[in-house]
């Protein structure tokens, strides 16, 4: 062959060659130009209605973008819903991630603060990857992940339900699995969500099977959140809730130091000794009855009270009390101090005759100026007069 010859056969295979590109790059953007390009729509917010509140505190958004997903049918929408979905959370301070089946760990938000920015960010970035579907082993993952957190976790997952490794099912088992070990682990706390991409019969019986885990389970087509509305009604069932009953507050121990029966919050008398009868503040007390009527005279019918005092004070014979006489506000002030007095002091006399040594008593009286209770009663009356034994020393 001539050298023009064999210049013109290699300039014509390079036009050959350009035409074979020009077709392929056409072709592959006919293809794109085919692939649905679906926007995100407008989300309403899942503020919690009037009486409820968010429930869940930890939200776990999961998405297919596995070798198993339809690229240019099923992706696409599902990517669209995934933002549509982050728009719609409610707002709140609960935890939320945002995991890729098949995405490497760059596409990965773990638990968090929920923060509307970063999922969004991640949603946006979201991308087909072709890779294998490792629900199983994220699934697994939030099993120790969860444990010992409170509260309700919500997984809401995207997929088609098909697992795969190196473009090859490999059977639901493993998933199934590790679902029932995740619920088992929070019986009560996790809620399966499953919206069910693609129609591989599969798929859509491991979907079914992993929401009838949870009694808050769910699962739905892809197709059924193609508008805001329905996303809205999904987000609320998820989300919120009556507010549960508020944990009973566990009864306070009492404390009573002094062994009197009443709480050392209201023991307005510490340190009454043991046997000692006391009133509702724990004060020890030589009620009314004891006393003839407006005298100071002690009722013969009525000494076995005295008697007891003077039985605690035998037996603790260090204590040294003061007997303090108080009377209602019948009467001038000046009577009502004279009998307070008076009275306080036949108390004395006669623990003094049965034996109990003088120093170690001291009389006083208030009148009507410290009273226990109301004197518009006749009942209330009767508790101010007493006698009370305050103590000194022990």
């Amino acid at each position: 062959m001539s050298n023009r010859n064999h210049t013109h056969a290699i300039q014509s295979a390079r036009r050959a060659g350009r035409r074979i590109l020009v077709a392929g790059t056409l072709l592959w953007a006919l293809g794109c130009a085919n692939s649905p390009n679906l926007p995100a729509y407008p989300a309403r917010i899942a503020r919690p209605t009037s009486g409820n509140v968010v429930l869940v505190q930890n939200s776990i958004l999961i998405a297919d973008a596995s070798g198993s997903t339809d690229r240019t049918g099923d992706f696409p929408q599902e990517k669209a819903i995934v933002q549509s979905f982050v728009e719609g959370m409610p707002p709140g301070r609960y935890r939320s991630a945002m995991r890729v089946l098949g995405g490497r760990e760059d596409d990965q938000l773990h638990l968090e603060t929920f923060d509307r920015y970063e999922l969004r960010h991640r949603a946006q970035k979201l991308r087909w990857t072709g890779r294998e579907t490792p629900l199983a082993s994220l699934l697994d993952e939030y099993t120790t992940t969860l444990s010992g957190k409170s509260g309700r976790s919500a997984f809401v997952i995207i997929t088609d339900g098909v697992p795969t490794r190196y473009g090859k099912f490999i059977g639901t088992k493993d998933t199934y699995e590790a679902a029932r070990r995740l619920s088992r682990a929070n019986e009560g706390s996790v809620c399966f969500h499953l919206v069910r991409l693609g129609d591989d019969p599969r798929g859509e019986a491991l979907l079914a099977k992993i929401a009838d885990l949870t009694s808050c389970g769910s699962v739905r087509r892809l197709s059924e959140l193609d508008n805001a509305e329905a996303l809205y009604r999904f987000q609320q069932s998820i989300y919120n809730g009556a507010p549960p009953p508020a944990t009973p507050r566990k009864p306070r121990r009492m404390t009573d130091l002094d062994g009197d029966g009443v709480d050392d919050r209201f023991d307005r008398c510490a340190k009454t000794p043991q046997g000692a009868v006391v009133d509702k503040r724990g004060c020890w007390v030589i009620e009314d009855y004891v006393f003839e009527t407006d005298r100071a005279r002690i009722s013969s019918k009525h000494i076995a009270p005295l008697e007891s005092v003077a039985t605690i004070l035998k037996a603790n014979p260090s204590l040294r009390v003061r007997l303090d006489g108080h009377t209602d506000n019948t009467g001038t002030s000046d009577y009502n101090a004279s009998l307070a007095q008076r009275r306080a002091k036949a108390v004395q006399e006669f623990l003094e005759a049965d034996g109990i040594p003088s120093n170690r008593l001291e009389v006083r009286g208030f009148g009507s100026s410290r009273p226990i209770d109301t004197n518009l009663t006749s009942e209330g009356r009767s508790r101010n007069r007493r006698v009370e034994l305050s103590v000194i020393d022990w």
